[in-house]
Parts: structure tokens; sequence; C-alpha cells
């Protein structure tokens, strides 16, 4: 059961769930009908999507999706730079929960390939390949920690204000000291604009958050996910 969708702030949508399976169902048959227009369009769909264990449930539910999964390319929307067989990398928890099945025949991007001798090669590599990639995504799946942060937008990189700038390029290098390890992530002027944004948020800690996010929505740098309020975003939590 959800509650009624109510507005936070103009443009941005909030729903709450009683449970993540319930939520991960709704939200991957929106994602799955965005994505079927978009290759019913253009002949082809972008998503994104963030790691980490949050969405592990709408991964496994939007992998049984019926869709041409062979026209979908999919990027995650941050990564730490940790050896691939690492099971902190994001792109491998994306691998063993949505490329399953049919979802399998989709085209996986990752953000760190193995002969990458720095994190600065990795960055500008992968940025060399989105270029091509037709932007802006048509989906984007977002989740937040409770300090504000978003993909690898923390509030305490000093690379902040770079990866938010409208120079930035599509991948950019953080290290954020609260962090254990450096992180590449999309910038936001990549990860903006998509057909559907969602955010993604599980607990009572990042309902708080949230809460906290909404109340100064222009104070960006202190919680960087605020800056996705710009835009139509709908936000889904759940316990």
């Amino acid at each position: 059961m959800k509650t009624p969708e109510h507005t936070l702030l103009p443009g941005v949508a909030f729903c709450a769930w009683n449970d993540s399976e319930t939520l991960a169902r709704d939200l991957a048959g929106q994602v799955a009908d965005r994505l079927r227009q978009s290759i019913e369009t253009r002949g082809g769909a972008l998503m994104v999507v963030s790691g980490g264990q949050t969405p592990v449930d709408f991964f496994r539910v939007l992998s049984g999706q019926a869709l041409p999964w062979e026209k979908v390319t999919i990027l995650p929307s941050d990564e730490r730079w940790v050896p691939a067989d690492s099971d902190q990398r994001n792109s491998r928890l994306i691998r063993r929960n949505l490329l399953q099945g049919a979802a399998a025949s989709s085209r996986l991007i990752d953000l760190v390939e193995t002969d990458d001798q720095s994190p600065e090669q990795s960055a500008e590599r992968a940025s060399d390949r989105l270029y091509p990639l037709h932007w802006p995504a048509d989906v984007v799946v977002l989740g937040m920690g409770e300090d504000g942060h978003t993909a690898s937008l923390f509030p305490d990189a000093p690379e902040l204000a770079f990866a938010l700038s409208a120079d930035a390029p599509s991948v950019v290098v953080t290290t954020p000291p609260s962090q254990s390890t450096v992180r590449l992530t999309l910038s936001a002027r990549v990860l903006s604009g998509a057909a559907l944004t969602a955010l993604l948020i599980r607990g009572e800690g990042k309902r708080v958050a949230l809460e906290e996010a909404v109340s100064a929505p222009l104070a960006i740098g202190p919680m960087p996910v605020r800056y996705f309020f710009q835009q139509p975003l709908r936000v889904v939590w759940s316990p």
C-alpha cells in the first residue's frame, strides 16, 4: 500500500510505500514504461542507476519486465576506485541484480576499465565513452545518503562545485574525506534533464534527511541532492 502522492516542492512529488517490494514493483513499472516509449520513439533508451543496497529489489523486479533489453544502455551514476572484483563496485552490483534473464542483453558501460592507471584516466576515458550517447538520459534513478549526497556528489568533496558546474565533463573524480575510497561520478549536468528522474530512498534516517533537504532547497552545497529539486523529480520511499 502507498500513501497518497503529494508535492514537496514545485515539481517534486513524494510517495511513501509500506515495503520495499511493493515500491520496487511500482517504480519498475514506471521505468519500464518510460524505456518502452523511448525505444518506440528513437530506437533505443539510456538509463542511469545508482548503486548500494537500496535499489536491489527494484533492480530484480525491473530485470523481469518485458522489454527489448538489447536496445537499452545502462550506466552507473557513480563508481568507487577499487579493484574490478571488489563487491564495492556499483557496476558489479548492477550486473548481479539487474543484468539478469532477458535484461542480460542490455549494454552496461563501466566508468572504470581494468587497464585504467588512475582515477583521472578513468574519468577522462569514461567521459569519452559517454559523449556519443543520447543525452539527456531517458531515465535516471538516484539514491541519497543521510548526509544529503547523491551519486558521489558529497558535501565535503573538494571537487563538488566543479561537479555541479555547467562546464564539468561527463565524469568527475571526487575525493570526499568522509569516504574511504576515491570516487568517480557523473556530473550534475549529465544527471539532469531525464524524461523520468526518481529518487529512491529507504529508512527513517533518509526520510528525516529528505525533510531537511526540502526545508532549504536552494542551499545545494550542504546537501547536493537539492540540485535535483530544480527539475521534475519523483521521490519514492519505504521503511
